[in-house]
C-alpha cells in the first residue's frame, strides 16, 4: 500500500538506515526477552512531527505505536527481541473466527471494558469508530478494509445518517464483518488505527475529536495544545489483566511536538535531565550514528532492527529493451549490492544485501538467491545472458526522486555505473517526489527503471507482494512500478490472500516470491535498518525483526 512506501521515503530522506546486529533494549544491557516494567514515572516523548494527534480514523500508525496509548483495537500485536512478532486479541476475546472461509469475521468483545468517561465499549462503538474512517475529512489512513468491506467502496462514513451494513452489529459484544471476498489476514487488518471504538455522542467535532479523543487505552489526553505538547495520563477505567498488549508503565507521558529532528537526536546522545526518560520518532544521521557509535555508554542506549524495509530496482517489463526476461536477469547479475549497501552507509548503518521481496520478520520469509552474483556481481555472467538475447549497446533511462535525500542521487550512479560494466548505457532522470510517483504510478510511464522502497502495513507476505506485482496494482496511483503482470502470479496471489490458514498462508506467500523473482521484474538490493536512541532511564527499548520501530507500549521508566 502506499502508506508502505510513504513510510520508507520518510526514513530515507533523513538518512535512517540501521544496524542489522541484533535489537538493544533495557538500559546498559542487550537482552533477549521482553520484560515488564515498574510502575510510575514520567515518559518524554520528543516529536518531530509538526503536529502529533490522536485521530484513529486517518491514521497510519502500526498497532505498537504511541497512538496505542490512548485507543486499543479489535487484536493487536505483541513484539519480542528473540522472536516474530504475534497477534493477540485486544478489545475482542480471541483473534477472530470464521466459518465460511474467511468471507464472513466475528468477533465478541470482553465483558465489563469501558471508555475513559465510565461509559461501556460497545460493538456498536467499534462499528462507529469504522465508519468514520469512510469520510471524506479522514482520508490518507491505512485503508485496506475500505475495499474489503461489502459496499465499502460507496460508502462516505457516517455523518449523513447512513450505516455500512456490512458491519453487523449482534449486540453489545458481537460483531460481524461481510466482506467482499475471503480474506484470510483479516484479524491483522482489524489491528489497524480504524478499528478503534468511537463512542457516536462524543464525536461532536470530528476535526478536532483526535485532541480529546474519549479513550479505550490505558491512557486519555488531559491537555493538548496544537503542534506544542500533549499530556497524557492513566485511565482509570483500563483494566491491565484485559490487556495483552500494553505494560502501562508510566504514570504519565508528555509528548511535545514540531522539534527539529537532529536537535532530538542530540538531546538524547547528551542525556541530561527529563531526556533520561525519553523516547522519539526523530531519525538518526549518518555523523550522529558515528559518534553513538564510538561511545559505548551512548551506544547500549540505540535499538536496532534486525529487518527493515525492501529496497530494489523496479524494471518496466513493458518497455522494448527490458521485456525479455534473460535482460531482466542480467540486470540483476550486473549489480553491484556491496557498492549500493555502502551508498547507504555500509553493512552496520545501510541494511544487508537481500535477494528476496520478502524481508525477515514477515511470516514465510525464506533466503534464496536465484541470481548470486556475489555482492559485486557477475559481470560475466550478465553480458552471457545479454550476448544470449543479442543484445549490444542497450540505452534505458533511470528515475529518481531528488527532493528526499542527496543518497537516491547516489544510489541512481551507482546503479548506472554497474550496468556500465556490462554495456548497458542508462540515462539518469530526476525528478521531484510528486511528478517521480504519478510517473511510476501511472500505466503508461515514460520510463524503464526506477529505484523504489516499500515497508509492509502488517506482517504477511501479502503486504508487500500483493502491491507491487498483482496486475491490479499496475497504474491508477498503484505499486506496481515494473508493470509486471502474470496471470499465474494473480491467481497465485488471490489464492494466497483468501486462505485463512495463515501459517499455510505463509508458505504459499514464500512460493510467490520465489515465482515473482524467476521473471526478474526487479533487483533485490537491501533490507534496510531502523535505529533508535532512548534516554538512560528508558527501560524495555527495543525495535523487533517487525514492524522496525520501538514498540512504545512497552517501554517503561527507571525512577
Amino acid at each position: 500500500m502506499p502508506a508502505g512506501l510513504v513510510l520508507v521515503l520518510a526514513l530515507v530522506m533523513a538518512g535512517c538506515n540501521a544496524n542489522s546486529q541484533s535489537t538493544e533494549s533495557t538500559k546498559g544491557k542487550n537482552t533477549t526477552a521482553l520484560e515488564s516494567v515498574p510502575q510510575g514515572g514520567t515518559l518524554h516523548y520528543l516529536s518531530r512531527r509538526a503536529t502529533e494527534s490522536f485521530e484513529s480514523a486517518s491514521a497510519q500508525m502500526v498497532p505498537t505505536s504511541r497512538l496505542r496509548w490512548v485507543h486499543r483495537g479489535l487484536t493487536s500485536w505483541q513484539t519480542f527481541p528473540d522472536k516474530d512478532t504475534t497477534l493477540v486479541p485486544d478489545l475482542a476475546t480471541n483473534t477472530g473466527s470464521t466459518d465460511d472461509g474467511g468471507k464472513t469475521w466475528t468477533f465478541t468483545l470482553q465483558e465489563g471494558l469501558k471508555f475513559s468517561d465510565g461509559s461501556p465499549i460497545t460493538a456498536q462503538d467499534v462499528k462507529y469508530g469504522i465508519e468514520r474512517s469512510f469520510a471524506p475529512m479522514f482520508q490518507g489512513g491505512l485503508g485496506y478494509h475500505k475495499t474489503l468491506l461489502v459496499g465499502g467502496t460507496d460508502y462516505d462514513g457516517p455523518y449523513d445518517g447512513k450505516e455500512l451494513d456490512s458491519i453487523e452489529v449482534v449486540n453489545d459484544h458481537k460483531i460481524v464483518f461481510h466482506l467482499t471476498r475471503p480474506f484470510g489476514n483479516w484479524p491483522w487488518i482489524v489491528s489497524m488505527p480504524a478499528f478503534a471504538p468511537v463512542p457516536a455522542a462524543a464525536d461532536t467535532k470530528p476535526e478536532t475529536y483526535g485532541e480529546h479523543p474519549v479513550a479505550s487505552g490505558p491512557y486519555k489526553v488531559t491537555s493538548f495544545r496544537k503542534g506544542s505538547q500533549a499530556v497524557l495520563e492513566r485511565n482509570p477505567n483500563w483494566k491491565a489483566d484485559t490487556d495483552q498488549a500494553r505494560f502501562a508503565g508510566p504514570d504519565k507521558i508528555v509528548l511535545d511536538m514540531g522539534l527539529n529532528n537532529d536537535t532530538i537526536v542530540q538531546r538524547l546522545i547528551d542525556d541530561k535531565g527529563e531526556d533520561q526518560t525519553a523516547i522519539s520518532n526523530a531519525l538518526i544521521s549518518p555523523s550522529q550514528f558515528q559518534r553513538i557509535e564510538s561511545d559505548p555508554s551512548i551506544s547500549h542506549r540505540m535499538a536496532n532492527s534486525p529487518s527493515g524495509y525492501f529496497r530494489y530496482l523496479a524494471m518496466n517489463v513493458k518497455r522494448p529493451g527490458l521485456s525479455d526476461v534473460r535482460v531482466r536477469q542480467a540486470i540483476n547479475y550486473a549489480i553491484n549490492k556491496a557498492e549500493l549497501q555502502s551508498v547507504y552507509g555500509g553493512p552496520k548503518f545501510g541494511g544487508q544485501i537481500t535477494s528476496t521481496i520478502m524481508t525477515p520478520g514477515i511470516p514465510g520469509y525464506t533466503e534464496y538467491n536465484l541470481y548470486d552474483g556475489g555482492d559485486t556481481g557477475n559481470v560475466d555472467k550478465a553480458k552471457e545472458l545479454l550476448a544470449g538475447v543479442g543484445v549490444s549497446n542497450l540505452k534505458l533511462t533511470l528515475t529518481y526522486p531528488t527532493d528526499v535525500s542527496a543518497i537516491e542521487e547516489k544510489e541512481a550512479q551507482s546503479i548506472k555505473n554497474s550496468l556500465a560494466r556490462v554495456g548497458i548505457k542508462v540515462e539518469l532522470k530526476g525528478l521531484d517526489g510528486d511528478t517521480w510517483h504519478e510517473l511510476v504510478s501511472s500505466a503508461d510511464g515514460n520510463y524503464d527503471m526506477t529505484t523504489n522502497g516499500w515497508g509492509a502495513d502488517f506482517p504477511s507476505g501479502m503486504s508487500t507482494i500483493q502491491p507491487l506485482f498483482a496486475s491490479s496494482e499496475i497504474g491508477n496511483g498503484g505499486g506496481n512500478a515494473s508493470q509486471y503482470s502474470n496471470p499465474k502470479v494473480d491467481a497465485a496471489i488471490d489464492a494466497a490472500t483468501s486462505e485463512p490458514d495463515l501459517d499455510k498462508a505463509a508458505k504459499m506467500w514464500a512460493a510467490i516470491d520465489k515465482q515473482i523473482m524467476e521473471d526478474a521484474p526487479v533487483v533485490p538490493i537491501l533490507v534496510q535498518h531502523t535505529q533508535a536512541l532512548a534516554g538512560s532511564k528508558i527501560l524495555n527499548y527495543f525495535i523487533p525483526a517487525y514492524p522496525p520501530f520501538a514498540n512504545e507500549l512497552v517501554v517503561g521508566v527507571d525512577h
